[in-house]
């Protein structure tokens, strides 16, 4: 009897809006300034109401990724404390797992020791788009030789790392150099697309339109087909496991919000939301300051997000040829601005995941796909080499 898929959960933990840098698309722009940070009280109390929840239903681990702001301007002191506080209250109980997304300006003597050691990060993630001019100073300096410096004593540490390039207005020209150079150092990225801002004059400065982010995936997907490495990059990754799903005629997988969701954000105080609709009031599930995870997940606000996900879903993804290779997380867990795309020019997964399969139709690729699958659904045991 296969046993049931044990839950998991992963914290996006605020730790600080507080930043040395000035990047003008940062949907945190307005808080950059604020020296606050989550205290160790509140920390203490947001960990006992995960663990009120998370032990008793024996999930297989829980994550925190501490996000700023910049979470290197804390002392490394302050997460040793945060790790000592994770062993008194979920001891051995659970898998915990710490991972940091820094962007790389500040990496001493002390950071690379304390990071190669991994007693406390396990995983790091940087934020760096290579090319564009946004990453600068609160004087307006760029900091690129700074941050290629410190991704060198990384590398030379032996410390391993994946990277993150928001896709945006001055980062759109730049794609394919923008993959390239990570290709090249064999490190996993992932384009983020500007999805969430902080006033409207970032919406004008920073947006890129339907066509041109769907234009810009498929040239990364491009890049990524013609590499000798081809260095895993999301979220292209992800789309092409869609398209061999669709070509194979792999079980159909829906996506959930209510059963399957597991990222949650928590700010500076405590408040939790999905990941796709951070700060909005209406759908804020809680605060776990306050609350067990346990009335997070059954609250008002989350109950009004996982409705409307769910109809949404069903309103776009139902006439999709990709939907079920797809599971239409996509749409499902989407910000705003994105809602707002989906409603003036439909889900650009769509034609990504299109354009990704008529490639591999055309290169032959799909029909090897097809002819492996009929050998595996024969054979269980057989064993494929991927294409």
């Amino acid at each position: 009897m296969l046993m049931a898929k044990r839950p998991v959960a992963q914290f996006v933990m605020k730790i600080s809006k507080y930043c040395n840098l000035r990047c003008t698309y940062c949907y945190e722009f307005n808080e950059l300034g604020n020296k606050q940070r989550m205290s160790p009280e509140l920390i203490s109390r947001i960990f006992e109401n995960i663990a009120s929840h998370v032990v008793p239903n024996e999930y297989e681990w829980v994550s925190f990724v501490w996000h700023g702001g910049e979470p290197f301007l804390i002392p490394l002191e302050y997460y040793e404390s945060i790790g000592r506080l994770q062993q008194e209250i979920f001891g051995e109980k659970v898998a915990v797992w710490n991972v940091v997304q820094t962007n790389l300006t500040v990496m001493t003597p002390r950071h690379l020791e304390f990071l190669k050691s991994q007693k406390f990060f396990r995983a790091i993630g940087i934020s760096f788009d290579v090319l564009g001019d946004q990453r600068v100073d609160t004087q307006g300096r760029r900091k690129d030789d700074v941050v290629l410096e410190n991704m060198q004593k990384l590398i030379d540490h032996e410390i391993p790392f994946g990277a993150i390039a928001v896709l945006a207005r001055n980062t759109l020209p730049h794609v394919k150099p923008i993959y390239q150079f990570y290709d090249q150092l064999q490190i996993g990225s992932r384009f983020l697309p500007f999805y969430m801002d902080a006033s409207n004059d970032q919406i004008a400065r920073h947006a890129v339109t339907y066509d041109e982010q769907v234009d810009a995936l498929k040239t990364i997907f491009g890049e990524w087909l013609a590499s000798d490495n081809a260095t895993p990059v999301d979220p292209i990754g992800d789309y092409v496991d869609y398209a061999i799903a669709h070509i194979s005629k792999r079980p159909a997988k829906h996506y959930r919000r209510e059963a399957d969701e597991f990222v949650f954000m928590v700010g500076l105080d405590g408040s939790v939301w999905g990941q796709g609709e951070a700060y909005e009031p209406e759908y804020q599930y809680g605060n776990l300051a306050q609350d067990g995870f346990g009335q997070i997940l059954s609250s008002q606000g989350r109950r009004r997000s996982v409705e409307e996900a769910q109809s949404r879903t069903e309103r776009l993804c139902r006439q999709c040829p990709y939907y079920g290779a797809c599971p239409g997380f996509f749409v499902a867990d989407s910000s705003p601005q994105q809602k707002r795309m989906f409603e003036e020019s439909g889900c650009p997964v769509r034609d990504v995941v299109g354009h990704i399969v008529r490639t591999l139709e055309t290169t032959g690729v799909a029909e090897r796909i097809t002819s492996r699958a009929a050998i595996l659904e024969k054979n269980p045991s057989t064993q494929l080499v991927p294409f």
